[in-house]
């Protein structure tokens, strides 16, 4: 067991979790190829008694065959449904859309057996690539209970944690890893406390870190361009819709939405890997999502 701090106070956690080559499973790059994470956040509803009220942030991390395989599949299924369906040519796969029929895809509200399909497709192509998903999340309400004036924010609480993961995975393969993430109005804040801790060589995170692997700053850009990001999104997305489910139910008492959200879900289980939720109160990390 080793001892970590986390806003000034001393948790106790085992190593197992984050350094277990089947946690971290297989990216295929050699020394000399660059990693690149794309980055996503997700607030689940706050009046949802299960996973209700979780701060996540997930990455999708690849190497440049990955990224290759993840771009071409997606494009094809985006064309696949574009000429099936009156979706807009500059169709974006985006999670939440795609449950509630909204933006792009409102035009397939009635169609819920098709949208289901292409979802899982989706996801079967991240499946399929081999790539790495990392989740972690941290109850909001809890974290502001628990530290009181001394919390940090629940984005940077969750993303810290996030690149902390991200971080021992390029170290493992001794290499850098270049951030890519959704264009946001203040960058430079959302990069402040990463740039804090990288200066200072340590996080305050469960095991420290110093960050060192990360590429600064990040590349902030425009979802719609960009494959990788329509991913994280939908694998983030399903995941926090899959954690609200009662897993203490029976199958036929599961409604038929939950039980397609979690047949979609469980479809990228092997390549979800060093996730887990905070749970201040508690004082507990929960180590799966769904």
């Amino acid at each position: 067991m080793q001892q970590f701090v986390v806003n000034r106070e001393v948790i106790h956690i085992s190593y197992a979790h984050y350094f277990s080559s089947s946690m971290v499973g297989i990216i295929m790059c050699d020394n000399n190829s660059m990693l690149t994470a794309y980055i996503d956040e997700s607030h689940s509803p706050v009046d949802r008694k299960i996973g209700g009220d979780i701060y996540y942030i997930g990455a999708l991390i690849v190497d440049e065959q990955q990224k290759e395989f993840i771009e071409h599949e997606l494009a094809k299924l985006k064309e696949s449904v574009i000429q099936k369906f009156n979706v807009p040519s500059n169709v974006e796969f985006h999670g939440h859309c795609m449950f509630q029929f909204k933006g792009d895809w409102k035009c397939m509200n009635g169609l819920y057996t098709q949208s289901t399909g292409i979802y899982r497709s989706a996801m079967r192509i991240l499946a399929k690539s081999c790539a790495k998903v990392i989740i972690r999340g941290v109850a909001a309400t809890e974290l502001k209970q628990r530290y009181k004036e001394h919390a940090h924010t629940p984005h940077d609480v969750a993303l810290q944690y996030c690149l902390e993961r991200v971080n021992f995975i390029a170290e493992l393969y001794r290499t850098d890893i270049t951030i890519v993430a959704d264009k946001v109005a203040d960058p430079e804040a959302h990069e402040g406390r990463i740039k804090q801790y990288q200066n200072n060589g340590n996080t305050e995170g469960f095991y420290n870190s110093n960050l060192s692997h990360i590429v600064m700053p990040f590349h902030w850009e425009d979802s719609r361009q960009y494959f990788g990001l329509q991913m994280i999104d939908m694998a983030l997305f399903i995941a926090s819709r899959a954690a609200m489910i009662d897993k203490s139910l029976e199958s036929s008492q599961l409604s038929r939405g939950d039980k397609a959200v979690l047949k979609t879900a469980h479809i990228i289980d092997d390549i979800i890997c060093n996730s887990g939720v905070y749970f201040p109160m508690k004082h507990l990390i929960q180590n799966d999502i769904f």
